[in-house]
């Protein structure tokens, strides 16, 4: 059983192990306990043996200046361990033969157990150097692993003035494996030993506690051959290339436990591991020993259409896109453990151009020229893969050299833009940029891409700055940043991520004129890089049309026996919709049917037009209608009283005083009566009228003046807030005639009591409640007179409900209902 809990106790040499040093004694010589032990004589510069360790671990060295020498006042070499017993500019400190650091097969590991003092970016170095393997002499330079001021772990390997790749990843700032300066860490690097592998290079960063079981790996990256077998300057805590001043590189903090294996160890095959899964790991990586066979397939990691990451769809199903043109990015790679030469890929867009081009591996510096309408006329990349010539072990140390690139600008040329990236995500390194020039081919003109010197802009001395022109990019934009050199402000991309990339990109005018059929240019800049191309491949195709593609890319294996490796993926860029076939003939029948219905359209307003001045009409008659009969049936017959009274008045003036008297006082009644019935005809056909509150009004009104001088008290219950609903002239007549008649008939039959008038809005209709405590009828008996008649035939006239409750001695409640729906007229217009 698989015991889960790790160990935490210092190494064991194993076959693998080719020196471990466990640092535990209190001062030179440290022992050596690997199969070509080496002791480490020289500690040097205020290094400090004898620090307590990790837990079990005993002793360690601490590289941290300040520990025993007051702060730095002038740069100085800085603590150092070293395999020789001093430092020397020449040969006197180079490691002694034998002193392999790598399997038969170049694979190794190198690892160690570190605590910083301070986080990386307060240190007071250029970089903090953990193990290092480093000389004066070019040739003799091997490898660097160290933390990068920025907060990077990285390693690099050197031959010469070249670097045959590396790794470069950030540590983590959050999570259980945070940076901090409380915490030991386990660091490594690990190399399969298989040359141009993808991703053959793993770095580790592992915080020292009880729930590690596995390394923690924090990124990936490549070697394009095995480190040199040179020997040179073998150091801890900092590098023994020795200059004028030294490197400015020792380590801020302690170092323990420094391995180096002939292998590449495994997540699960370091000292936290329980030594049953690291016996697994063991046997595993043996089996896996030998390079794997190209394959037959490469692997599509994703594709951009225009700069932006698309959804790959499953299976062979061809990527659908919309209309064209588009600008389409591949990247794509070799599947986990295939071994090619990145060199020979070869990649085509069938049906776009059957020509196969290169792929572009690191980072990049694209100029599009733009046309009028800002669409892409041409586009050139150049590329920063590896180390420049002029390239140290830093920016800050690096020579800038000067590259010159022509570049076809095209007739009809309006802008030109320019694009510096880090390349696919898992492209890690630096590119500084600086002086960058467009000029015409022939005799030195003036530069035409303003502000060349990166000098105008914010905060250009400053990291976060930005030149005048120039606008940051990528899904982390912290990539691109401003770099200084000596006294000069560079454009800079430092990437240690392995899932993100950065950009910088200006656009401007083109001032000068083309000539007619395009013209050479020459664009050049200064630079200095040290980049480290990820195992991701991209190809680029610009204004991309409508129709079907293939993309394709094949790549050839190192043994010319193996089987070469292909790529194919099938995408489809939709016509627009009237370029295709079925659009015509839609066009011209909805074109037709859209007449049709027009020409319909037209004869139903016309339609609804006569229809609605008919309804006018109608409603015009109906009013002049009633009116009429309203006029005909109350105010005829009032004004007929008022002529009998007057004729009766005038026959007994002379004759009977008294009976005169009381025929004018007959005839002043009827006066009033014909005033009245004239108000309540004028207030029912005046369209100032037409809304609720003036029909409530006029209830009210209504009532107190028939109730004025009877015994019948009034009560009247109408809310002070009514909805502004609008009203028909005719719904306000008839349902204010239908009230009218109810509250008569109260006065008529009701005798002395009390009345209560209630109007209310209720479910979107209107509701009038009259109830009196009356005498009281029984409404099954027929009763004379056509009153109760007269309020059914107005209500079903309305459209609405009519109800009557009463019993002799018990009062009367007669209830109208209406709907709105039924009463309301076009809204009022305000004015």
């Amino acid at each position: 059983m698989l015991s889960a809990a790790p160990t935490f106790m210092p190494y064991e040499p194993d076959e693998h192990t080719l020196h471990l040093w466990h640092l535990d004694e209190n001062g030179p010589p440290f022992l050596d306990s690997g199969s070509s032990p080496r002791e480490l004589l020289g500690l040097l510069n205020g290094a400090a043996a004898g620090i307590p360790s990790f837990q079990k671990f005993g002793g360690s060295v601490s590289f941290n200046y300040s520990r025993t020498h007051a702060p730095e006042t002038s740069a100085i070499y800085g603590p150092i361990l070293l395999a020789s017993p001093k430092l020397d500019s020449g040969q006197g400190d180079q490691v002694k033969a034998p002193f392999p650091v790598m399997g038969d097969d170049g694979a190794f590991t190198i690892e160690a157990v570190v605590k910083l003092d301070v986080l990386p970016q307060e240190t007071r170095g250029v970089a903090a150097s953990i193990v290092s393997l480093d000389d004066e002499v070019p040739a003799q330079r091997v490898f660097l692993l160290r933390i990068e001021k920025p907060g990077f772990l990285s390693f690099l390997a050197i031959s010469g003035n070249s670097v045959r790749g590396g790794g470069l990843a950030t540590l983590p700032t959050t999570g259980p494996n945070a940076v901090n300066t409380t915490d030991w860490f386990h660091v490594a690097v690990t190399y399969s030993g298989k040359e141009a592998a993808a991703d053959n290079l793993k770095i580790y960063w592992t915080r020292l506690d009880s729930d590690q079981k596995v390394a923690n790996q924090i990124g990936r990256g490549t070697l394009s051959a095995d480190l040199n077998r040179e020997l040179g300057d073998f150091a801890v805590g900092n590098t023994g290339r020795k200059n004028s001043y030294g490197p400015w590189e020792y380590f801020p903090g302690c170092i323990d436990e420094v391995r180096i294996s002939s292998i590449a160890r495994t997540p699960d095959d370091f000292f936290f591991v329980s030594p049953e899964l690291k016996e697994k790991a063991r046997s595993e990586a043996m089996e896996e020993k030998h390079p794997q066979p190209l394959g037959t397939e490469m692997m599509l990691r994703q594709v951009l259409v225009n700069d932006a990451p698309v959804a790959m769809p499953q299976g062979r199903v061809p990527l659908e896109l919309g209309p064209g043109p588009h600008r389409l990015d591949f990247d794509f790679g070799f599947l986990p453990g295939s071994v090619a030469d990145t060199l020979s890929v070869k990649c085509s867009l069938e049906g776009l151009d059957d020509g196969w081009q290169p792929t572009a591996r690191g980072m990049t510096m694209v100029w599009e020229t733009l046309g009028a309408d800002g669409e892409i006329l041409s586009r050139t990349a150049f590329t920063a893969s590896g180390a420049s010539p002029g390239w140290g072990s830093d920016v800050s140390d690096s020579q800038l050299e000067r590259r010159v690139e022509p570049l076809f600008i095209p007739d009809g040329t309006r802008k030109i833009r320019a694009v510096v990236s880090s390349g696919t995500a898992d492209t890690t390194g630096s590119w500084v940029i600086d002086d960058l020039s467009l000029t015409r081919t022939g005799p030195p003109g003036a530069n035409l891409w303003a502000n060349g010197d990166l000098k105008d802009g914010y905060q250009t001395n400053q990291p976060s700055g930005v030149p005048k022109g120039w606008v940051r990019g990528g899904n982390e934009t912290a990539i691109a940043r401003m770099a200084l050199i000596g006294d000069n402000t560079a454009l800079g991309l430092l990437d240690a991520e392995q899932d993100h990339f950065g950009l910088w990109t200006s656009t401007r005018d083109l001032s000068a004129k083309v000539a007619k059929g395009g013209e050479v240019f020459l664009v050049s800049w200064s630079e200095a890089y040290n980049v480290i191309p990820g195992s991701s491949l991209r190809a680029t195709y610009l204004n991309v049309p409508s129709g079907k593609y293939t993309f394709r890319a094949i790549a050839v294996a190192v043994n010319p026996k193996e089987p070469s490796a292909y790529l194919s993926f099938p995408l489809m860029i939709r016509e627009p919709f009237w370029k295709r076939g079925w659009f015509l003939p839609l066009a011209v029948a909805t074109g037709i049917v859209v007449t049709g219905l027009g020409l319909f359209a037209i004869y139903r307003r016309r339609s609804r037009e006569r229809l609605a001045r008919i309804k006018l009409q109608n409603v015009l008659e109906q009013d002049r209608a009633r009116i009429a009969r309203d006029m005909h049936d109350d105010l005829g017959t009032r004004v007929s009283v008022l002529n009998l009274t007057a004729s009766s008045v005038r026959r007994a003036i002379d004759g009977d005083p008294g009976r005169a008297r009381q025929q004018l006082t007959r005839m002043e009644s009827a006066a009033r009566d014909l005033v009245q019935a004239m108000e309540g005809l004028v207030w029912a056909v005046n369209p100032a009228n037409d809304t609720l509150d003036h029909l409530a009004a006029h209830l009210s009104g209504m009532a107190h003046d028939l109730f004025r001088d009877s015994p019948v008290r009034l009560r009247l219950s109408i809310p002070a807030n009514l909805p502004a609903i609008p009203l028909k002239s005719d719904f306000r007549h008839h349902f204010a005639l239908a009230v009218k008649e109810s509250l008569n008939n109260v006065l008529k039959h009701a005798g002395s009591c009390e009345v209560s008038l209630k109007l209310a809005v209720e479910d979107n209709s209107l509701f009038v409640e009259v109830t009196d405590d009356g005498t009281g009828f029984n409404p099954s008996q027929p009763r004379e007179g056509n009153g109760l008649r007269n309020l059914a035939s107005r209500f079903c006239e309305l459209g609405g409900t009519f109800s009557i409750d009463s019993k002799p001695g018990g009062g009367t409640r007669t209830t109208f209902r209406c709907g709105f729906s039924n009463s309301s007229s076009l809204p009022i217009q305000k004015t």
